[in-house]
This record gives structure tokens, sequence and C-alpha cells, in this order.
């Protein structure tokens, strides 16, 4: 019994361990893409700035391009984090909305050249899930809670709006990208929020409507 206990022990340890481990490394992935790029970070650097040897870094990811899936899902679910009121975040459900997408446009992840090197990493792990479904029903739950709370009408699909929501970000993200507007990116995902919550009908078309 007290061996039992003890190998028990023993492989909880190594479990933390390796839990700290594979974070260390995400962390230093994140901090070296952001500030170097995909493709000016090296596995070397990265396994350097975690402080574990090289060879640790397969021991968790296949390539370095695996990791980046991993990376989004990781940010993800921290974001589900950011989002809980008792956390600090706004009692308003659409204001958790405009959060979210302030979190993830601040994440070097939201980068459109980082962003299309994620989505290749998708095709050869299909194992882990779609990077917009994930953030589609992060979306979509926070809709959820503005229905319940009367923010948005209780008869449209909150999973469709998720995906709305999300498209309309990534456009303004890649408006920004290309320079088509310099207006700060949190201000037109908060424009972009509100517009689409007061609609863009003019008053002769409510009129026929």
């Amino acid at each position: 019994m007290v061996t039992n206990l003890k190998m028990n022990n023993d492989l909880s340890r190594r479990e933390r361990k390796k839990r700290r481990t594979r974070q260390r490394l995400m962390k230093a992935a994140l901090r070296l893409f952001s500030a170097h790029g995909y493709d000016g970070a090296t596995i070397k650097q990265i396994t350097q700035a975690a402080d574990v040897a090289k060879s640790t870094f397969f021991n968790y990811f296949e390539t370095k391009e695996a990791i980046l899936p991993v990376l989004v899902e990781w940010q993800l679910q921290e974001l589900k984090k950011a989002l809980l009121p008792e956390q600090g975040a706004p009692a308003s459900p659409v204001a958790r909305i405009k959060l979210a997408l302030r979190l993830v446009a601040e994440v070097p992840l939201a980068d459109p050249a980082l962003m299309r090197r994620i989505f290749a990493a998708k095709r050869d792990h299909p194992d882990i899930q779609p990077v917009h479904h994930m953030l589609t029903h992060l979306l979509a739950e926070q809709v959820r809670q503005a229905q319940a709370a009367g923010e948005i009408q209780a008869d449209l699909d909150p999973l469709y709006l998720g995906s709305l929501i999300r498209a309309l970000f990534f456009q303004q993200v890649m408006m920004q990208y290309c320079g088509y507007h310099s207006t700060p990116l949190p201000d037109m995902i908060e424009a972009t929020i509100d517009l689409m919550l007061d609609g863009i009908a003019g008053p002769r078309w409510r009129q026929r409507t």
C-alpha cells in the first residue's frame, strides 16, 4: 500500500514537471515569435529561453510548426479565464465580447502571417481542433450569456453570431495589416461590434420591415 502511494506520488510529480516544462516551452515560443517572428525564432532559441535541452523540445512537439496550434489552444484557454467576471471582466456580456476580441488582437498569434502558419500546421495535425472553431465557440458562449441578459435578441442562433463576429474581427485585422485604415484596431473592433448590434438599416428600410 505504501509502495503504491509512493509510486503514485512520484508519477504525479513527474506529470507536474512535464506540464511545467511544456508550459515554459510555450511561453518562450510565444515571446520569441512576438519579438522575432516565426521564421526568426529557432528551436534552439526557444529551448534556451525555456532553460531546457534542445532535445527536450521534441518530447513535446514533433516540429516547430507543431507548437503553433497548441499555442492557440492554450491562449484561448487563458482568454476564457480572463472573461470570467470574478477575474475582473465586465458584467456586461457584450462588453466581454469586445474585451475578448481586444485580447485576441493583442496576442502575437493574431498576426496574419503567423495565422497562415497556424492553419497550415492544422492540416498536418488533424487531431487539433481548428482555431476558428475554438474562437467561434468561445464567442458563441458570450452571445448566449448576452441573450440571457437581454443584450442580444434571444431568437438568433448564438453559434451563427459567434461565427459572424469572428469573421468581422479577422476582416478588421487583415485591413489593419494591409494598411487600409489607420484607426487603432481596438477602436475598429469597438465600432464594428456596435454597428453590428445597432444594425445598418435606414429609416425607410425600417418602415418597410
